[in-house]
């Protein structure tokens, strides 16, 4: 019944369900007071509602992985674990792929960004002006930040040419 009532369950079961509801007193009190048209009127599955339920879903899963996968490999850059940003970042370029597509190019460009205020931050936290200038400062930034951008840029691209590769001819 709650399938039917979201709109999700298959023509199938949507008709077994009014079938019962037709017999069985209790359930009809509990599905509420309508009647057989309005259940039929509410409860027609709906293709593009759930689709868009799914591609919601989908789209903010694929946040939530590029944003926890960017948060670690910031963590990771500081000691031995770092080379597996080797491959964390080009994962995050490949799943901003199959999020933005065309302009999955932000991806790298939003990675450069995130990635050098964390740098710079880091940097100002654990005292780095006392040795060096601002100048060491945004250079290093700026490094760390370009190596990880093209790192996830790669990924980006790597994410493309399988697009491309194994696309549908129409």
């Amino acid at each position: 019944m709650p399938l039917v009532k979201d709109g999700v369950a298959s023509e199938d079961s949507r008709l077994l369900v009014q079938e019962h509801l037709a017999g069985c007193e209790h359930c009809n009190h509990s599905w509420g007071e309508k009647t057989g048209a309005e259940i039929e009127a509410t409860t027609a599955m709906d293709d593009i509602v759930v689709l868009g339920k799914i591609k919601k879903q989908i789209i903010v899963f694929l946040l939530c992985i590029m944003l926890a996968g960017t948060l670690l490999g910031m963590v990771i850059s500081n000691g031995m674990l770092m080379f597996y940003n080797g491959l964390i970042m080009p994962a995050i370029g490949g799943f901003g792929y199959i999020l933005f597509k065309r302009k999955a190019y932000f991806v790298p460009l939003g990675l450069f960004a995130f990635s050098f205020i964390w740098v710079s931050l880091r940097g100002l936290i654990d005292g780095i002006l006392t040795y060096t200038g601002i100048i060491e400062l945004i250079s290093m930034s700026a490094w760390w930040s370009a190596i990880l951008s093209a790192f996830s840029a790669v990924g980006v691209l790597i994410a493309w040419l399988l697009h491309y590769a194994f696309k549908k001819e129409v």
